[in-house]
């Protein structure tokens, strides 16, 4: 239901622990994708974010990470894919994760090319690309969540490339567990999205090959 969604949060709330948990995040991402090699699958790499996220200090996540491998790079947040799927010499994955760091949540994605596939270097660059625009035309327009995701789909049609929405429009984020007062999406707001309030999630898929790319961070 449209307008359902509300922007509140809880006691312990700060705008400054949020941000840091962010960064922290995609240090994270940034520090398990360098370890990422051809060869490796989901289960490899789940080790090593574990591991890895747990030496930054967050043991705990609130959404379990989403780690996509080549063709599972198209599913939707939480749908199984192919197992055992080994990421190639040219290839294309997406770390999605959300560790809670001192009682906030962290929420990044990122999409990484390995090797020389002209297509899929494209696609990870574009899907920040379309992700930078949508977050200029929310800053500077102050557009309604509909609206927002109106121009995404028309920026992901500019640079040649389908949006996918599903379990990809959007969503709150704040001090942990946000989900006991908001589920709503951004794309399901009817008002201006605040900032520090919500994640913008931009995931797009190539017209013909079986293949996609994730983006998605903090509007502020």
């Amino acid at each position: 239901m449209k307008g359902t969604a509300d922007e509140s949060v809880g006691e312990k709330f700060s705008v400054d622990q949020l941000q840091r948990a962010r960064d922290r995040t995609l240090k994270v991402i940034e520090s398990v994708a360098s370890q990422i090699e051809p060869g490796m699958n989901a289960a490899h790499i789940k080790d090593i974010l574990q591991q890895t996220q747990e030496s930054f200090g967050a043991a705990k996540s609130w959404h379990p990470p989403q780690i996509r491998l080549g063709e599972n790079t198209l599913l939707p947040f939480g749908q199984k894919g192919t197992e055992d799927l080994q990421l190639s010499e040219n290839d294309i994955f997406f770390l999605d994760i959300g560790p809670i760091f001192d009682g906030h949540e962290g929420d990044v994605g990122r999409t990484f090319a390995v090797g020389n596939d002209p297509d899929m270097q494209k696609c990870s660059r574009d899907v920040e690309m379309i992700w930078q625009e949508v977050r200029d035309h929310w800053k500077e327009h102050k557009v309604s969540g509909p609206n927002l995701y109106k121009f995404a789909r028309e920026s992901a049609d500019k640079h040649g490339w389908i949006l996918a929405l599903d379990q990809a429009n959007g969503h709150r984020i704040a001090d942990f567990p946000h989900a006991v007062r908001n589920r709503g999406s951004i794309e399901s707001f009817e008002a201006h999205p605040a900032a520090d309030r919500w994640i913008l999630e931009i995931q797009i898929r190539h017209p013909e090959k079986p293949f996609g790319a994730f983006y998605e961070d903090l509007l502020n």
